[in-house]
């Protein structure tokens, strides 16, 4: 895959399957369906599920999950699965199979050819999915109490410094506003993944416009370098602030300890 093909082709390839990305004008649908990607199995503390494909763990195990009222907790799965494949694959036919040894396949008819994709296949089809959407990859390489604990601080520090980013329809006023179009139509036409990465862009070139002036004026200085409006935005949280190394944790622990 090229460098840029996600941010301006109309889809992306894999094993001769087009996956299309969703567009602004279908916000509404995106939030609908792509929810069911976004589940971290792996909190489910069960070996069993653990080790298995997404793809699984969609078919076998959520449509199954009760609550104390042993009511399904997510009916829809299947329903959301078949609506968000319609439309990333759009005129590709397609249909899940489970063979007699269990194993579950998409089938996906191109013309007169037939694509079979396999549970490892999926698992790959997924990223594809979250990143042509410009949605972050879970790092399922850190433990579940640590990834809330994260996600708790991340929110309580965006509410400390001010900062609570707004609804979809903030983000998108704010963005024609700046870029001062004559009416929405470019931002419904764009891709979910242009919108979030523009926007995003758009803030680093406001910040390094006021810190540089700043800078420039003598009057401040900063202990670290001003990103360049040009430079790299990592798609990944930064959990810097909100870790301590083990020689602080160490000196927290022995304060404790000492009633301090």
């Amino acid at each position: 895959m090229g460098k840029l093909n996600i941010l301006w082709d109309d889809y992306q390839v894999y094993k001769g399957v087009k996956l299309y990305p969703f567009l602004m004008s279908d916000y509404d649908l995106f939030e609908e369906l792509i929810s069911i990607l976004l589940f971290n199995k792996n909190q489910i503390p069960d070996p069993k599920i653990i080790k298995m494909s997404y793809l699984r763990f969609l078919i076998y195990v959520l449509p199954y999950i009760v609550d104390e009222n042993q009511k399904q907790v997510y009916p829809d799965i299947l329903t959301k699965f078949q609506k968000l494949f319609k439309y990333i694959l759009k005129e590709q036919d397609f249909k899940l199979i489970v063979d007699n040894n269990e194993k579950i396949f998409l089938y996906v008819k191109l013309g007169e050819e037939f694509i079979l994709l396999n549970e490892h296949d999926f698992d790959k089809i997924k990223i594809i999915i979250l990143n042509q959407n410009a949605i972050p990859i879970i790092d399922n390489k850190l433990h579940p109490d640590l990834q809330k604990e994260l996600q708790k601080n991340m929110e309580f520090l965006a509410k400390k410094q001010g900062y609570l980013e707004g609804s979809i329809e903030d983000q998108v006023i704010s963005y024609k506003c700046k870029m001062q179009f004559e009416s929405y139509k470019p931002i419904k036409e764009m891709t979910i993944y242009q919108f979030r990465r523009e926007l995003a862009r758009l803030d680093l070139i406001t910040d390094y416009q006021i810190y540089k002036t700043a800078e420039s004026s003598g009057m401040v200085t900063f202990k670290e370098p001003i990103p360049h409006w040009r430079s790299h935005i990592s798609d990944e949280p930064d959990y810097s602030n909100l870790l301590m190394n083990k020689q602080e944790f160490d000196v927290k622990m022995n304060q404790i300890a000492k009633g301090k």
